[in-house]
């Protein structure tokens, strides 16, 4: 049971990181739909919707936590994007 567990959490964040690396820019629409799709078992026009959602709606926060150094994390304390340490 918990090798599924431990299986699902590094698909999720996989999945995850694809859509990081489309919102910086490291993936294209199509790229990013195509790896998000077969990480997540979503059709392709699903997957390729939800990445241009996410652009109109500006999410900026999908990690949950930075992997930024200290020094640039503590520039944003008191601010909304503020994020957790990892």
């Amino acid at each position: 049971m918990a090798n599924t567990e431990t299986k699902k959490v590094e698909y999720l964040d996989a999945a995850i990181e694809t859509m990081v690396d489309y919102k910086r820019g490291l993936r294209t629409l199509d790229t990013g739909a195509k790896e998000l799709a077969a990480q997540t078992g979503l059709d392709h026009d699903v997957a390729r919707e939800l990445l241009k959602s996410m652009y109109k709606h500006n999410v900026t926060q999908i990690r949950g936590y930075t992997k930024e150094p200290d020094r640039l994390r503590q520039g944003k304390i008191g601010t909304p994007s503020e994020t957790k340490k990892k």
